[in-house]
C-alpha cells in the first residue's frame, strides 16, 4: 500500500513531471531546422536496435503483410463464430432424426464464444515462452482442421465438439494478434493499426451474421463449413509464410543521467589576513557528476522524478546485490554502449533519436529496409522469417502471470467494458434475426440484413479511431513543454462512443418491444450504435494496455478475453427465457444499466490514470 499512498499524495506538478512506465517523451521541440525555422520532431519509441531482424526495422511491405494476415485471421475467426447463429433454424429442417429445441441449438453459439475467450489462458503463456509465430501457426492450423471436420460430422454432439474446437483455434486472434501490433509499430502509430485490427475482428462477426443464413438456406448446413474451410486454409497458409516472429528481446536500459556543467557557486571571501589583498582564487572547473541512484526498493517508479538540471543520456542497468532490485546507473563510458545508440535529449528509456541513425541502425518503422547494410548484421531473409522464436523458459510462471494482472486497475475497466459491448452485440445478433423473421416484418431468410447497420457502425468507428487517436496523442504531447505522451491522452475519445453504444442497447429494446412497419430502421440504427462503440472502445483500450504495460499487455488481454467470453455466454444463455417472460424492453433496459455502470469506470482512469500507473510501476517493472 506504500506505493499507492505515495502516488496519491504527490502534488499535481510532481505527477506531471513523473515518468512511470507508459510515459514517453514523444515530441522533441525545435529539434529540426526546416525551411528556415526550427520545428518539432516526433521521437520513435521503442528504440529500434541495429538488427534488421528487429520488427521495428522491417520494411513497410513486410509489416503490412504481417498485419493484414493477422487481421484476416481475426476476421475469419469471428466470421465462423457468428455465421452459425442465423443458420440454426436450418438444423431441424435438415436433420429430422435429431430435432433439437432452440435452447439446445444456442449451445453451438454460446459454447463457441466461451471457448474463444477461455482458450487464451493457454495461448498467451505459450506465446510468451515460445513466441508469437508458433502459437499463431498452431492456432490457425487447429481452426482449419476443426472447420474441415465440420463438413463430415453428423449429429448434435459431434458438431458441438467441432464448435468448441473452432473456438479454441480462434482464441489467439483475440490476444496474440493485438500483441503483434505492439511489436510491429511505434507508439505514435499503434492506435490506427489497432483500429484496423478491431474493425477486421468486428466486421467478421457482422459479415458472418449477414451471410450465414443465406449459405445454410441456399446450400445446406455443411456448406457453411465448406466456406469456412476455404477461409481458414487461406489464413493458415498466409500465417505460416507471412507472419515472422515479432517477439524481439531488447536490451534493458533506461533513463538519465549526466548533470549539465553549471557555473560553480562563488568561493567564500577569504579572511582579512596579511597580505591585505589576497590573490584571486580561480573558480573550479565544471565537472560532471551523477545524481543519486533511483531504486525500485524505495520508489514506486524507477523513472520517477529527477531535478531539471539533469539531461537524459544512455545508461545501463545493473543489479543491486543487497536488495535484488534493479538499479539504473550511468555508463562509465560510451564504449559500453557502442552497440546501442544513445538516447536523445528529453528521451525516455529506449527512446529513439537521431543518434540511432548514426549508429547504422534503421529506426524508421515505415521505411526500414531490413538489409543490414552498414550495421554489421546479416540481412533478414525470407528463410529467416520462417523460423520460430527461441524458447524462453519459465513456463509455470507464464501461466500464473495473467492472473496477477488483476492488480492493475485498467485491466478491470477493459474487462468490463469490452465484455459488456461484446455481450450486447451477441444478444442483438441472436435476438434480432428472430424479430425480423416474424410479423410485422416477415423478412424470412433476409433477416440477416440486420447486420448491415452494424457494418456501417464498424466502418465509422474504425475511421474515427484511425483518424483521431494518434493525432490526439501527438497534439497533447506537442502542447507540453517536456513533450511527454501519456497513454491516457486518447481515453477522452472513449466517452462519446460509450454513451452511443450504451444508448444503442436501450434503443434496440424499445424498438423491439414496439414493432411497427418501419421500426426495423430503429433496430438497424441501434445495432450500428453498439457496433460503433465495439470498434472504437477496445481499439483505444488495447492501445492503452500496450503503451502502459508493454510486455504485460498480452497477459492483460487474457483476463480481458476471459470476461469477454463469460459475459456474452451468460447474456445469450439467459436472454431467451428473460425475453419470453418479460418482453424486450426490460431485458435490454437491464443491459443498458449494466453497461452504463461499466462506462462510468472510465472516469477514474481519466482523472487518476497516471497516479495509478505510478502506484503500480514497481509491479510492472518487475514483471516485464
Amino acid at each position: 500500500m506504500a506505493d499507492w499512498s505515495k502516488a496519491f499524495s504527490l502534488s499535481r506538478e510532481a505527477v506531471a513531471a513523473a515518468t512511470p512506465p507508459g510515459t514517453v517523451a514523444l515530441i522533441e521541440h525545435s529539434a529540426i531546422h526546416q525551411n528556415g525555422r526550427y520545428v518539432d520532431r516526433v521521437v520513435q519509441f521503442p528504440l529500434p536496435t541495429p538488427s534488421p531482424a528487429d520488427p521495428l526495422n522491417w520494411p513497410r511491405w513486410r509489416k503490412m503483410a504481417c498485419m493484414i494476415t493477422v487481421a484476416f485471421y481475426a476476421f475469419v475467426a469471428n466470421f465462423l463464430s457468428a455465421s452459425l447463429a442465423p443458420a440454426l433454424p436450418v438444423w431441424n429442417k435438415e436433420f429430422h432424426q435429431d430435432v433439437r429445441p432452440l435452447s439446445d441449438l444456442m449451445q453451438l453459439v454460446a459454447l463457441n464464444v466461451l471457448a474463444l475467450g477461455l482458450g487464451n489462458v493457454v495461448w498467451v503463456p505459450l506465446s510468451n515462452v515460445f513466441g508469437r509465430r508458433l502459437v499463431l501457426v498452431v492456432s490457425t492450423t487447429l481452426l482449419s482442421v476443426a472447420t474441415a471436420g465440420g463438413i463430415f460430422v453428423k449429429g448434435f454432439t459431434p458438431t458441438l465438439f467441432i464448435r468448441v474446437t473452432q473456438g479454441l483455434g480462434s482464441s489467439a486472434s483475440e490476444t496474440v494478434t493485438p500483441a503483434v501490433v505492439g511489436d510491429l509499430f511505434f507508439v505514435h502509430e499503434r492506435r490506427r493499426w489497432m483500429a484496423f485490427y478491431t474493425a477486421s475482428l468486428a466486421s467478421g462477426s457482422v459479415l458472418g451474421g449477414i451471410t450465414g443464413g443465406y449459405i445454410a438456406n441456399g446450400l445446406g448446413w455443411t456448406a457453411q463449413f465448406m466456406v469456412g474451410g476455404v477461409l481458414t486454409t487461406l489464413a493458415s497458409v498466409a500465417t505460416f509464410f507471412l507472419v515472422p516472429e515479432t517477439m524481439f528481446d531488447r536490451p534493458k536500459h533506461a533513463l538519465p543521467v549526466h548533470e549539465q556543467p553549471a557555473s560553480p557557486p562563488p568561493p567564500p571571501s577569504p579572511a582579512p589576513i596579511p597580505p591585505p589583498i589576497p590573490p584571486p582564487i580561480p573558480p573550479p572547473a565544471p565537472r560532471i557528476s551523477v545524481p543519486p541512484r533511483v531504486s525500485l526498493a524505495n520508489l514506486p517508479s524507477a523513472r520517477f522524478t529527477l531535478p531539471t538540471r539533469y539531461t537524459w543520456a544512455a545508461i545501463i542497468a545493473t543489479k543491486d546485490s543487497a536488495s535484488g532490485m534493479t538499479w539504473y546507473d550511468t555508463a562509465s563510458s560510451q564504449t559500453e554502449l557502442s552497440s546501442w545508440p544513445p538516447t536523445a535529449r528529453g528521451g525516455r528509456r529506449g527512446q529513439g533519436s537521431s543518434a540511432a541513425r548514426s549508429s547504422g541502425g534503421t529506426t524508421s518503422g515505415e521505411g526500414g529496409t531490413g538489409t543490414g547494410t552498414g550495421t554489421g548484421y546479416p540481412p533478414y531473409t525470407f528463410r529467416q522469417s520462417l523460423r520460430f522464436g527461441a524458447y524462453r523458459g519459465n513456463l509455470a510462471r507464464q501461466f500464473a502471470k495473467p492472473w496477477t494482472t488483476l492488480l492493475l486497475p485498467a485491466t478491470w475497466v477493459v474487462m468490463f467494458q469490452y465484455g459488456g459491448l461484446v455481450g450486447g452485440v451477441a444478444v442483438i445478433s441472436t435476438v434480432g434475426p428472430q424479430i425480423l423473421s416474424r410479423p410485422p416484418y416477415q423478412w424470412g431468410g433476409n433477416a440477416g440484413l440486420l447486420f448491415v447497420g452494424a457494418l456501417v457502425g464498424i466502418v465509422l468507428g474504425g475511421l474515427c479511431t484511425g483518424l483521431l487517436a494518434d493525432r490526439r496523442v501527438k497534439r497533447l504531447a506537442r502542447d507540453q513543454d517536456h513533450g511527454f505522451a501519456e497513454p491516457e491522452a486518447s481515453i477522452g475519445l472513449i466517452g462519446p462512443s460509450l454513451v452511443v453504444g450504451t444508448c444503442g442497447l436501450l434503443v434496440f429494446g424499445f424498438c423491439a418491444q414496439n414493432p411497427g412497419k418501419y421500426q426495423w430502421v430503429g433496430l438497424e440504427f441501434a445495432y450500428a450504435m453498439v457496433a460503433f462503440a465495439l470498434t472504437q472502445v477496445p481499439s483505444i483500450w488495447f492501445g492503452y494496455l500496450i503503451d502502459s504495460y508493454d510486455q504485460l499487455a498480452s497477459d492483460c488481454f487474457v483476463m480481458v478475453c476471459v470476461l469477454r467470453a463469460l459475459i456474452p455466454f451468460a447474456w445469450t444463455f439467459f436472454v431467451a427465457q428473460w425475453v419470453e417472460k418479460s418482453g424486450y424492453l426490460i431485458p435490454f433496459g437491464g443491459f443498458t444499466a449494466i453497461m452504463g455502470l461499466f462506462a462510468l469506470l472510465t472516469i477514474p482512469i481519466i482523472l487518476w490514470g497516471k497516479r495509478l500507473r505510478i502506484a503500480t510501476a514497481r509491479y510492472v517493472t518487475r514483471n516485464q
